[in-house]
């Protein structure tokens, strides 16, 4: 069984996006929430651990502006990330095709269809959706208070499922269960959950997706074992410090976005390369997904001139992902293990640094220090 969640999303364009939310607070401001929308919904995917991510997107020309849009997003994500260009056609031809297409790869494929309008998205509700689907059930649906639905998970094609179904209307749901009983398929409801289309709508969740708080971790010496004065260069070099995992583990439980900073100057040197880097960190993102606390965002300075990232103390990186998460930087810490980390939070005007302490000297004091990475849930338990 291969476990996929196909998201259908728009390219972040003002006036395509978000139309009846822009109706009430302005095309520009509705395709900023968009995007945070989207943010957040792909951290839940992530956070489901599915095989596969599919992105469906529109409009098929904007491929690229797309990709680099939600790098920050799929990058860290350790399964598979596919994409897949929208056909013509209403809202149910273009479900058909995409979820044909997907099985026509993949026979043996569970899907969740989800859209981007519903942020409440939860590992529960991906774990009862997939163990329907492993039943008898032939298709799960999630409903949405308005009538539609956030989420419709199959196992095989059914086309009968998105024809002349009325789109965005109250009777959205009631058409599809209509479809699915004539044609004979078991369904299964997950719990009832509400779509943002409205300013009303939106004032329910706008505290949960603007603002966020943050970590930002360093990472030789602090998620791993120091390789002392030179680099990580390979992934069987790559090992986990212990209480990494848990720490992670606490603050994804408590809402935290937790990002990878890190300066990798090696491969800038050519001890590496920067496809060796990325297996570092794939490797990282799968031991950690293990746990369900793998990293949100990871920002790495490589050291070569074509480097989009400005090395430690410069703040850029912790600057760049606030802008692209909806960070607050006054609400985040850095933990690190050298005073360039240090000074780099200081310089991003975050809440508070925290620092390991190694071999490496001490000019620049923390807020805290501790002497293991194993005393940080403990010191998070009081200050956060």
């Amino acid at each position: 069984m291969n476990r996929v969640i196909l998201v259908f999303l728009k390219f972040p364009e003002p006036g395509r996006v978000k139309t009846r939310l822009a109706a009430d607070i302005g095309d520009e401001a509705a395709t900023r929430t968009y995007e945070q929308l989207v943010c957040r919904v792909l951290e839940r995917c992530r956070a489901a651990a599915p095989d596969q991510i599919v992105i469906t997107y529109d409009p098929s020309d904007k491929f690229e502006q797309i990709r680099e849009w939600l790098a920050p997003w799929l990058d860290p994500f350790p399964g598979e990330v596919n994409w897949l260009a929208q056909d013509q056609g209403d809202l149910g031809d273009r479900l058909a095709r995409a979820t044909e297409t997907v099985f026509a790869g993949n026979p043996d494929s569970h899907l969740a269809i989800i859209g981007t309008d519903c942020i409440h998205l939860d590992s529960d509700i991906f774990a009862e959706n997939w163990s329907h689907l492993e039943g008898e059930t032939d298709a799960v649906f999630g409903p949405t208070e308005d009538g539609g639905y956030y989420l419709l998970g199959i196992k095989s094609p059914h086309r009968e499922l998105f024809e002349n179904i009325p789109w965005s209307s109250e009777f959205t749901l009631p058409a599809s269960l209509d479809a699915a009983k004539n044609a004979s398929l078991r369904t299964e409801l997950l719990p009832e959950r509400f779509d943002i289309d409205t300013a009303d709508e939106w004032k329910r969740v706008e505290s949960e997706v603007s603002s966020r708080r943050c970590l930002f971790f360093d990472r030789d010496g602090v998620v791993n074992q120091s390789p002392g004065p030179g680099y990580v260069l390979s992934e069987d070099d790559f090992h986990l410090n212990p209480g990494i995992a848990e720490a992670l583990l606490w603050l994804k439980k408590r809402g935290w976005l937790v990002i990878l900073i890190t300066s990798q100057k090696g491969v800038g040197k050519g001890l590496m390369t920067e496809a060796d880097l990325s297996r570092i960190h794939q490797k990282m993102q799968s031991e950690l997904a293990k746990t369900g606390a793998a990293f949100d965002g990871i920002y790495a300075f490589t050291g070569k001139p074509d480097s989009p990232h400005r090395p430690k103390p410069d703040p850029e990186m912790i600057e760049t992902g606030s802008e692209r998460f909806f960070i607050e930087p006054r609400q985040s810490w850095m933990i690190g293990d050298a005073d360039r980390d240090i000074e780099m939070g200081k310089a991003a005007q975050l809440a508070g640094t925290i620092r390991i302490q190694g071999d490496k000297p001490i000019e620049i004091e923390a807020d805290h220090t501790l002497k293991s990475t194993t005393e940080i849930v403990g010191l998070f338990e009081k200050i956060l």
